[in-house]
């Protein structure tokens, strides 16, 4: 990103970055999307959407695009890799219980790959 930058805010770039995913999967999921009673769905639905785009979509694309401007490339990757780690941790903290075996040992190889990335001389 720094090498296309002109110093746009990240806010910007985030937009964008949303606003063309956003398109995109439209597109993909028209016909499910009108096929939906969007009028009848209960407000924890609408309330869990909106999370969603705001908390866990907006907020990650903007948090690791003003990293990519900040951080090496690497720094950047490795910390956008975390996520599914986290997701792991909070699952089975809050008791919706632990990943199997499977995914844990490859969160596990996906962290040490991390461990490389983060500790690696920046090139």
């Amino acid at each position: 990103m720094r090498k296309f930058s002109r110093g746009e805010p990240t806010v910007t770039y985030s937009f964008y970055t949303l606003a063309a995913v956003c398109l995109w999967i439209t597109l993909a999921g028209l016909p499910d999307l009108a096929a939906t009673g969007w009028i009848a769905l209960p407000a924890i639905v609408w309330i869990a959407i909106a999370y969603l785009f705001i908390f866990t979509t907006a907020l990650t694309f903007f948090l690791l695009q003003f990293a990519a401007l900040r951080l090496p490339a690497s720094k950047v990757l490795a910390y956008g890799y975390l996520t599914p780690a986290f997701v792991i941790v909070i699952e089975g903290v809050i008791g919706h219980g632990w990943a199997t075996f499977p995914v844990l040992a490859g969160a596990l190889v996906t962290a040490a790959a991390l461990l490389v990335l983060a500790f690696a001389p920046d090139g």
